[in-house]
């Protein structure tokens, strides 16, 4: 019996550090464009709203746009900047174009394997995707939730959390697939 409970933890343990390993992006690599729009000499050359997600509790504006600063290398940057409230709390968070794919591909994870972990696991709980799993910094991430009398999307930020009652990851995910959209288009 212990061999075989040593051959499952290593396997997992093994499951775990390649998953981490993979094209997972630094904390740098995923906060470089927040880094890039605080600098004082940095501007906003080109922006469209568009999305807007709102439940009862939180509220999310979604805007594609293109930054530039004449005196840093890179000059320009293009992503989406992502400003979240609930009650009295309230964040944004920016993500540059080139992880735009990874944040729709997560949400669609979310949406498609969410029918699945309600079956397997009724009651509380929460779903989200791997591509959030042990990430860093300051940036967006969120699960499909099912929890005491509340149901919808939880996004945290890695400062603060927001709950979307009764809102699904695709309509996130719809919203950066459009930012992707009009930044390919500037």
């Amino acid at each position: 019996m212990r061999p075989a409970v040593r051959i499952i933890t290593l396997f997992g343990l093994g499951l775990a550090t390649g998953f981490s390993q993979s094209n997972q992006p630094t904390i740098s690599q995923i906060e470089a464009m927040e880094n890039f729009a605080e600098r004082p000499t940095s501007q906003v050359i080109w922006s469209k709203e568009v999305g807007r997600i709102d439940s009862d509790q939180a509220h999310a504006v979604i805007t594609a746009l293109i930054l530039r600063d004449a005196t840093q290398s890179p000059q320009q940057m293009r992503g989406v900047r992502i400003d979240l409230t609930e009650g009295n709390q309230e964040d944004h968070v920016y993500t540059s174009q080139e992880h735009l794919g990874r944040l729709v591909q997560a949400l669609d994870e979310i949406s498609e394997g969410w029918p699945r972990y309600v079956k397997r696991i009724p009651g509380q709980g929460c779903f989200g995707s791997g591509v959030f799993w042990q990430q860093e910094g300051h940036a967006f991430s969120a699960s499909q939730c099912v929890l005491n009398r509340w149901e919808g999307l939880s996004v945290a930020t890695g400062v603060g959390t927001f709950r979307f009652t009764g809102v699904s990851s695709s309509r996130f995910a719809a919203a950066f697939t459009r930012c992707r959209d009009e930044l390919k288009q500037q």
